[in-house]
């Protein structure tokens, strides 16, 4: 009988911890690697429609970029795997996450700039926002991390990031990759 209730507390705990790790990380290709079929391209422009891109939503001017492409004189380079998704003017992804009612959570992404004129991206989980400015802060992939936290009011949120930009060139926009989860677990007071 103690055998049993130790091997039952030990597959509980074992069964738990998946639980959570399943939580954190990458999002449903959060690394872009899962692509539009090559019908749904024109190029690198995603046009075939809002469900192009596997586990996400997309809207507006969305490109597919592989790594090692060229824009100008420039070399696109993506930090982690072959592809990432450029947002031009007004473009958005977006997906629904599951995750645990009154938990705090960071949604993490990858970014960066591809042309010269400032560039903004809107977070929003619902029901919390925020538009942050894309600094270059020349890390030695180009990339720069941007964090977003939140507290989840629901079992499923719905993460949307977009480019609120209006250019002349509608193909110039930041490229985003990596988009993960974190929990966050907030300090406990200590009886010190």
């Amino acid at each position: 009988m103690k055998g049993r209730f130790l091997f039952l507390s030990v597959l509980f705990c074992s069964t738990f911890h998946v639980s959570f790790s399943i939580i954190d990380g990458l999002v449903a290709n959060g690394n872009f690697e899962l692509g539009p079929k090559a019908s749904d391209l024109k190029g690198t422009v995603v046009v075939g429609g809002s469900k192009s891109i596997p586990e996400w939503e997309i809207s507006g001017f969305v490109e597919y970029i592989k790594s090692g492409q060229k824009q100008g004189d420039m070399l696109l380079v993506v930090p982690e795997g072959a592809y990432a998704v450029r947002l031009g003017n007004e473009a958005s992804i977006k997906q629904n996450i599951k995750v645990m009612k009154g938990m705090y959570y960071s949604i993490t992404f990858m970014v960066a700039r591809t042309c010269a004129q400032e560039e903004r991206i809107n977070i929003s989980v619902t029901p919390d926002w925020g538009v942050i400015p894309i600094q270059t802060l020349y890390t030695s992939s180009g990339w720069d991390p941007i964090a977003f936290g939140f507290k989840a009011e629901s079992e499923t949120v719905e993460m949307l990031i977009h480019n609120p930009g209006k250019e002349e060139d509608p193909a110039c926009g930041p490229l985003i990759d990596s988009v993960a989860l974190r929990t966050l677990y907030p300090p406990r007071p200590t009886n010190h």
